[in-house]
């Protein structure tokens, strides 16, 4: 299904001037359909950060939508800030597969303050894809609710131990590869179970659980049936 919106909505559309940025041909192709049925105006399209800045610098759009992963170099977010320098009012939305963009590499750096962030798993229809565009168009530097934003709370470390037991590393090889006690893992491995609110009843192997728990928020998993 395709939301059209209310009339105050179709005026703001009709007037939107879109940059698509995503390294997928198909994807592009289906994020550009979804926004022209829309009405909303597509200036330029790219499959690369560099094209995306020649582009911008062409078409001065209103909003971008980015891929967050564009493959070797730049990532979305690099790219989001790149264009916020210059161009300070435009609307920014990052799409990734990713429900934690910090799984694709430690340490990655944060949005620029406005930018909306989409998970393409939790995207049912391109209605929620035009609807954020809108809501970036309408105010491009207001505050969102943070990234990570019903995500767990965890912190780099935690995520570094999560990807580690992901890979099929052992309990030992992680506190050798981490430079830490082996009990110092048993510790941050029982706090991450806790945190994630994975069952504890003995009947499931704790890091095939872990596993588990890190590929659904990498977005490569469907969710867990209530």
């Amino acid at each position: 299904m395709v939301h059209h919106g209310s009339d105050a909505e179709r005026r703001i559309m009709d007037t939107v001037r879109a940059l698509v940025v995503e390294n997928d041909p198909f994807t592009l192709a289906s994020l550009v359909s979804a926004l022209e049925y829309q009405r909303v105006s597509v200036v330029a399209r790219a499959t690369t950060a560099r094209e995306g800045l020649e582009l911008q610098r062409e078409h001065e759009p209103d909003v971008a939508l980015l891929d967050l992963d564009l493959g070797v170099g730049p990532t979305g977010f690099d790219l989001a800030h790149a264009l916020r320098r210059r161009q300070p009012e435009i609307g920014l939305v990052i799409l990734s597969s990713y429900r934690d963009p910090r799984l694709i590499a430690p340490g990655m750096i944060e949005p620029p303050r406005g930018t909306c962030y989409l998970s393409k798993a939790d995207i049912t229809d391109f209605s929620t894809v035009v609807a954020t565009v809108l809501a970036a168009v309408r105010n491009p530097l207001l505050a969102r609710k943070p990234v990570r934003n019903g995500l767990p709370p965890l912190t780099e470390a935690q995520l570094e131990v999560l990807r580690l037991v992901a890979q099929g590393s052992s309990t030992q090889a992680i506190a050798q590869e981490r430079e830490v006690s082996v009990k110092a893992v048993e510790q941050m491995i029982k706090r991450l179970t806790e945190i994630l609110d994975l069952p504890r009843d003995g009947t499931t192997n704790q890091h095939v659980q872990l596993a588990r728990a890190y590929l659904e928020l990498a977005g490569k998993l469907a969710d867990p049936e209530p």
